[in-house]
């Protein structure tokens, strides 16, 4: 059981937000037709390549969809989207505010052409701010670069607000789907990075505005029960023991048992610190997790990347799949959602650009006439 099946999405999103978004939908099996101009996303070169313009990136987040290459500059390559549009359930877009109804491809015009589509549009600021960014720019804007309480600004490998965002404009796709069903109208779906990386703060805003409220100094996220020691060899444990029973299991573990009634000390934060600290630092990883054995109670290490692909949790996932192509065997992160009467899966690979041209404007009526005649007006690319 595929569970968009017969959901048609109109992907018309060049960078991550979109992307992913519209990644998720097709592994459930909706039909999603990736729209690019005729020199294709920029995220296409990204580096590596697997061969020129299919980067893994595109390998990852492009999969599961068929792609049309047109110039919505010319009068026929905007027919053909919004004949797409027509017969779409979803459009997904990722243009600064204004620049799609300078061809007529705005939710109003749209609307009216399809009222039951529903109309996401994902932004760095929203509708009312043209300011480009990137999500560094806007995490940065958000308060999100000094989690650590430190004021060290981080460039952290995930993309928090692209992808917070991506999740959101799932959930309101997912939503606004749903009321279509008892209404029988679309809606048109505002979303952007900004709002996403304030709304993801919930709990640390919260805390700063009791803390103005009541006059007493902001806890953070960090304390000496919570948070990363580097150990003898180099690499780093993760110390997350809120609750007192593992803090007092902590202490005895690192022979530090007068510690155990100082859990709440905060004024002598450093202190604290400095002893474990010192602790961590007297053994390497290995033999602090030999140590720890199979005992649970928040205490773990820092993994790579490969460490952690490799590891027994992500094997229980069943999350990584290598796929055969005819581009030699691709490999796949999948969904972290189970569902009982579904799953996720890979039914192709990501397009080249341009690839599905031919198949997706015979779909919607065009005679191969009519198609060479887009392809010699430039508004379509000709593919070889």
């Amino acid at each position: 059981m595929r569970l968009l099946d017969g959901v048609k999405v109109v992907d018309f999103s060049k960078w991550l937000p979109g992307q992913y978004c519209g990644m998720l939908l097709g592994d459930y099996g909706a039909d999603i037709i990736k729209v690019e101009d005729l020199a294709g996303d920029s995220t296409r070169r990204f580096f590596p390549e697997k061969e020129p313009g299919m980067s893994y990136w595109h390998l990852m987040l492009n999969r599961n969809k068929r792609d049309i290459s047109l110039d919505i500059k010319t009068a026929g390559g905007r027919e053909v989207l919004q004949k797409l549009l027509a017969e779409a359930d979803v459009f997904l877009e990722g243009f600064r505010p204004g620049y799609l109804a300078r061809y007529g491809l705005d939710y109003e015009t749209i609307h009216k052409l399809n009222p039951r589509l529903i109309y996401c549009s994902i932004t760095g600021f929203g509708q009312k701010s043209h300011k480009p960014a990137h999500d560094l720019n806007v995490i940065g804007l958000a308060g999100l670069n000094s989690l650590d309480g430190t004021g060290n600004a981080c460039v952290s490998e995930i993309q928090v607000s692209a992808l917070g965002s991506s999740l959101n404009a799932l959930s309101a796709i997912s939503m606004a789907l749903f009321a279509r069903e008892r209404t029988g109208q679309g809606q048109y779906l505002d979303v952007n990075l900004y709002a996403t990386a304030l709304s993801l703060q919930a709990t640390g805003i919260s805390s700063l505005w009791g803390c103005q409220e009541t006059g007493t100094q902001p806890f953070g996220r960090i304390a000496h029960y919570y948070n990363i020691y580097q150990t003898k060899d180099g690499r780093y444990l993760t110390v997350g023991t809120i609750e007192p029973k593992f803090w007092q299991r902590f202490c005895s573990l690192i022979d530090c048992p007068e510690l155990a009634p100082r859990q709440y000390d905060f004024a002598h934060e450093q202190e604290l610190i400095d002893k474990i600290t010192a602790a961590i630092a007297a053994k390497t990883l290995a033999e602090w997790l030999e140590l720890i054995g199979g005992e649970e109670f928040c205490v773990t290490p820092v993994c790579s990347l490969e460490e952690a692909l490799a590891t027994e949790l992500t094997a229980q996932e069943k999350m990584l799949q290598t796929v055969d192509s005819d581009l030699g065997a691709i490999r796949y992160m999948g969904s972290p959602v189970r569902f009982s009467e579904a799953q996720w899966e890979i039914r192709r690979r990501a397009p080249r650009l341009g690839e599905h041209n031919a198949a997706i404007l015979q779909e919607l009526g065009y005679s191969q006439e009519a198609i060479a005649q887009l392809e010699r007006e430039g508004a379509i690319l000709e593919v070889k």
